[in-house]
This record gives structure tokens, sequence and C-alpha cells, in this order.
């Protein structure tokens, strides 16, 4: 049966549990959490020894895992075993009938007490095969990468903040920010930086400052600051930022601030046109988070429609330019001091 990521976790705080699961897709995030969740407090610590199993697909074959399944267990009543890393498994690597048949085997007559998951990282079984259409009638299946399971840039924030609170700990929108605008949407690291902050902060709030000093962010020469710049339309503090990003391509390439500007003076323009000034109007429209509709209720009277227009025009100009379908002879970093010029100053 397929399930979301939430689905299974409240299943699991509920003590409710399926015998088999096959973890699969891009978001490793979901799979690696659920593993853990196994992995910490499905048997009781004194049993682990005897009763949990974790093994590796590169260093394991599905023969010695189906036989470590039909076992029973030592002095308990339950037995789990968890294949990280299971896209390395023969079976689910290329098609091969005798080991799906293996699977199937088993999974229409499985060992009742043992727990068995695969984590299959960055891979999905085709739907469309035997296999996988017995995990999905015999099992608990998670499509990681699905829509549903999809967490969007703009949910981002709000999803941060449910997770911290789990653990009690609290966070403040400008570090919400700086983290999303730097990191982006990757939960998997997004996760990996509020464990070392958390680790590392004697109190239950996260600020900003904890992300600057911790996961290595810079202040003044991030996409989060530079936004910051041109809703204020700080010419020297863009200015200065430009100048970081721009020699630090390899970092900040072209293309990307290109389309992030873009992007930022299109929302603006969709806002402002339609004279909406209520952030959470905002919000919806644009889809953003609701902290950062504010910071366009601020650009809205910063920026005429005529301004918003004429920049737009000159970010496609610089969009040419940069992809060689516009000849002039100058680099990057002249060609962005020219559109900050433009922004502010035409």
């Amino acid at each position: 049966m397929i399930q979301t990521y939430n689905q299974i976790i409240k299943n699991l705080s509920e003590d409710k549990y399926s015998k088999i699961y096959l973890l699969m897709g891009e978001e490793t995030f979901f799979i690696k959490k659920i593993s853990q969740i196994f992995e910490k407090n499905f048997i009781d610590h004194q049993n682990k020894s005897f009763n949990q199993e974790i093994v590796y697909g590169r260093d394991t074959t599905i023969e010695n895992i189906l036989n470590s399944c039909k076992s029973f267990p030592m002095m308990s009543d339950k037995k789990l075993i968890i294949v990280k890393e299971a896209q390395e498994l023969d079976v689910f690597k290329r098609s091969n009938e005798i080991k799906n048949n293996l699977i199937i085997n088993y999974l229409s007559n499985i060992n009742p007490t043992t727990t068995l998951i695969f984590c299959l990282n960055n891979k999905t079984l085709d739907k469309r095969g035997k296999l996988y259409k017995a995990f999905n009638e015999f099992s608990c299946v998670l499509d990681s990468s699905s829509k549903e399971n999809k967490i969007y840039d703009n949910q981002l924030p709000s999803w941060i903040s449910k997770e911290l609170s789990k653990t009690g700990i609290t966070i403040n929108d400008d570090a919400l920010l700086i983290l999303t605008e730097n990191i982006g949407n990757n939960l998997e690291k997004i996760d990996n930086a509020l464990d070392k902050v958390s680790s590392n902060i004697e109190s239950k709030k996260i600020t900003k400052e904890d992300i600057i000093k911790y996961v290595g962010i810079n202040r003044e020469y991030n996409l989060f600051e530079f936004q910051d710049s041109l809703i204020e339309r700080n010419s020297i503090k863009c200015g200065k930022i430009m100048n970081y990003f721009t020699s630090n391509e390899k970092k900040f390439p072209i293309q990307q601030l290109i389309i992030y500007m873009f992007s930022f003076f299109s929302k603006l323009l969709i806002v402002k046109s339609k004279n909406i000034t209520n952030p959470d109007n905002i919000s919806s429209e644009i889809s953003v988070h609701p902290y950062v509709a504010r910071s366009y209720v601020k650009a809205m009277q910063n920026y005429t429609l005529n301004e918003l227009f004429l920049i737009i025009n000159f970010i496609k100009e610089l969009d040419l330019i940069s992809k060689g379908l516009k000849q002039l002879k100058t680099d990057n970093k002249a060609l962005m001091g020219e559109i900050i010029y433009k922004i502010f100053y035409r």
C-alpha cells in the first residue's frame, strides 16, 4: 500500500507498524528519518544486539537478507532488518526474474516476527513491473519523489518550524530566510545544518546569528542580503554584494543571479500592477512565505510600475548577452555592474 511520509510517521507514532517497508525516491531525507525511527525505537535496547540488523546493499545479497528474515528472534517477539542503500542490491539494479520471485514469494508468505525495511536512495521501482506491484500489495510503500510528499519552496519555512518544534526548538523568521536562501530546497542538507546549530547553542531558539556562525554563511554576501538591498534600493550595499558575487562566479554563476533578479522583479511587478498590499494576499498570489510577503509591501513603495517594466527589460537583455545571443564585448563583472546601475539610476 502506498503511503505518504506524513501518514507513515503518524502510524508509527500510534505504534501501527507494517511488516515490510519499501522506502524509495529522490527525497532521501524522508527515507533516512523513517529508518532512524525504527533503528532507535523499534527494538528494546537490551535486545538490539540479537534482534536488529543493519546491512548495506553493496555488502549483501537478497538471498542472505531473506534467509535472515526467516529466522526467529532471540528472547523477544520481534526482529528488525534494515537494508540501507538497497538500490545497490542486484535485484533492484537490474531485472532478474529469479531474484524477483524470491522477494515476491517472501512478500506473500512473511515471517510475522520480522520487520524488513528496504531503503532505496535516489531510485524508484518501475510501477508497471511485477515486483513493484507485489510490494504495493503486501507492504507499505513510500515514493519520496511523488508530488504528495513534495515540500515546495514557499512551504519550507513552515515545514522547518514544524520539524524543529518536535524537539522543543524554535527559529526566528530571519534565521529561516537566510537558511532557505542559502541552502535551497534540500531537506537533508537543511536537517544536517539544523542538527549542527542545535547541538552548539544553549538556548532553545535559533537566530540568524546562529545560522551564520555554525552553518558558515557570510551575512553580507548571500542572496538573502542581495534581495534586501534591492528592496531597500540601497545602491551602495547592492554594489558591494554584486562585486562579491562576480568575484566568486563558481558559487554565484551569472545565470543564477539573472534568474534570481528576474523572479524577484517579476513577482514585484505582479503585486504592484494588481495593487495587492495585504501580505497574506501577496503570499497566496506569488507563492511566497508570509514573512517574505511583507518585504514585497516595502519594495512596492520603492519602485514605480514604469521602473519595474524597464528593469525587467534590462534583465532580459542581460540574459541574451550572457548567453552570447547578443554581441557585446565585456566581461560578466561589467555586465552585472551595468544592470545594478540601470536598476538604481535609470
